[in-house]
């Protein structure tokens, strides 16, 4: 068990296109958070939040706090924060971008007033591709790495990986085993209330056009427990083999795309899909496997030389052209007469 382990970890490639899209789109979901809410959004004004940041203990050092609750305070957070988020998320120097990314999307986690899960996610996340990323020397995540992970690198990847998924699995298994606490996911209703919420639930202009399907009973419900399989699905999917894990991709992309069609949840539904795409970083088929070196045409010959005085070549079925022989002064002297049978 042991000696498997150990040698998973050092031939541990995670720099494909899994990690790539994965780093990307977390950076997009923080930053399409960042972009089209507003301040008072984030920052919601609470008796015990008079700035409505939660800047004490640790979160002093965050962005946010570090440049104040004030309206220039507030634009310098952003501007940094969207700059950060833009040039991780077009894969520039993954190993300096990857603390930054972290750094932003612990400050916004931890600073704004209501984090949903999608926020939780992502940090944990991005703290995890610390370690991934460090080691990586390229100068962009979308391109063929030259040459494979150092040991300690791929060791510490490895390790990092396996927490995602231990993580993924937690997640979606708590997602639904908490569901199956509340009646209305047992009796296979609740899905109708989550559609029909006023503020969360379908826009008004397509709620009327669809309600010959939230108002059947053996629909909705059907619709109800295929939420909680799929959570199921992908928790054991993380857990296991290759092959699975790759199905588990497309179930969240299922879940979490009807999800933002449905409720509007667009960055949430994006920071869970990476996350669950996160789970095939070691995707051998991947278009950016690794190049130890740059491939020869054919193998250089060595140089012909003279054979020495008074040996005798081995196999005479050659002729031998040297200029290495010297000028035809000396020639005869170093090199065998042109009249020897052996060169003929």
């Amino acid at each position: 068990m042991t000696a498997c382990l150990l040698s998973s970890a050092a031939g541990f490639e995670p720099r494909g296109l899994p990690l790539a899209v994965t780093r990307s789109a977390l950076a997009l979901a923080e930053l399409t958070t960042l972009v089209f809410t507003a301040d008072h959004d984030l920052f919601t004004y609470e008796p015990s939040l008079p700035g409505g940041m939660r800047c004490y203990g640790a979160h002093r050092l965050s962005l946010w706090c570090i440049a104040g609750s004030g309206p220039n305070g507030m634009l310098v957070s952003r501007m940094v924060a969207i700059a950060v988020l833009v040039v991780t998320a077009s894969g520039y120097r993954p190993r300096w971008t990857c603390v930054p990314q972290w750094f932003v999307t612990w400050s916004l986690t931890t600073g704004m007033t209501l984090p949903n899960g999608g926020d939780e996610a992502a940090l944990v996340t991005t703290m995890l591709l610390v370690p991934v990323l460090l080691g990586d020397t390229r100068a962009w995540h979308w391109a063929r790495p030259r040459k494979a992970l150092a040991p300690v690198w791929a060791g510490s990847s490895y390790a990092a990986w396996c927490a995602i998924r231990c993580q993924t699995a937690i997640i979606y298994l708590s997602a639904a085993l908490s569901k199956l606490r509340t009646p209305q996911w047992r009796d296979g209703t609740a899905l109708y209330s989550v559609l029909v919420d006023p503020d969360y639930g379908l826009p008004l202009a397509v709620r009327s056009s669809l309600s010959p399907i939230t108002t059947s009973g053996a629909v909705v419900g059907a619709l109800t427990w295929s939420v909680l399989g799929v959570e199921l699905a992908i928790a054991v999917c993380a857990l296991s083999r290759r092959g699975a894990r790759r199905a588990a991709g497309w179930l969240a992309v299922a879940l979490h795309g009807g999800i933002a069609a449905a409720m509007g949840l667009f960055s949430f539904g994006l920071t869970m899909v990476a996350l669950v795409l996160s789970l095939r970083f070691d995707d051998r088929a991947s278009p950016s496997a690794p190049v130890t070196g740059p491939a020869r045409s054919r193998r250089e010959a060595p140089p012909e030389r003279c054979p020495p005085p008074g040996r005798e070549p081995s196999r005479p079925r050659f002729r031998i052209h040297s200029p290495a022989c010297g000028t035809t002064a000396d020639k005869e002297s170093r090199c065998p007469s042109t009249s020897d049978p052996w060169i003929h």
